[in-house]
């Protein structure tokens, strides 16, 4: 192969990779912006439970009743923003535990909920020159060249069965 041919391959290699890592950028500020959303929410709820403390106080009359339903409603934004949370961890190539089902970063070796070793599915697909590539937890199309996640049955990038 000469210089140009390597060279060629290896921008097209990057180019595949850069459109990959931004596709997950948008993804991630996607999901961010949900998160954002959802804590909106709670500070307003926190506002209304407030208020409702404030004036039953003032009259008197606490009523538990709508401040439970607040604070249940609070509890269900913040088990939503810990999924969204797990979702961009998912994104960045973060994987579940197999035992305890926590979101870990694929630095990690062991579960920080339940401190089991994590197993790690990595492989080199591609070992040329100085170019080694490593895919854990998915592979890459033989066709088109982009990463598949585990478990997809097409190609995303150019639809190719599996």
């Amino acid at each position: 192969m000469n210089f140009w041919d390597d060279l060629s391959r290896k921008v097209s290699q990057g180019t595949k990779v850069l459109t990959q890592k931004s596709g997950e950028m948008f993804e991630i500020a996607k999901v961010k912006l949900d998160v954002a959303s959802e804590k909106d929410k709670i500070g307003k709820l926190y506002e209304e439970i407030g208020k409702i403390i404030y004036q039953d106080y003032k009259r008197g009359a606490l009523k538990e009743g709508e401040v439970s339903d607040k604070c249940q409603l609070i509890d269900e934004m913040n088990y939503k923003i810990k999924r969204l949370n797990q979702k961009i961890t998912l994104i960045k190539g973060g994987s579940l535990c197999r035992t305890c089902g926590q979101v870990v970063n694929s630095s990690q070796r062991y579960c920080h909920a339940c401190g089991r070793e994590l197993e790690r599915l990595a492989r080199v697909i591609e070992d040329r020159d100085d170019c080694r590539v490593e895919v854990a937890n998915g592979s890459v199309c033989d066709k088109c060249g982009a990463l598949i996640q585990e478990g997809s049955e097409f190609c995303p990038s150019c639809g190719k069965k599996f």
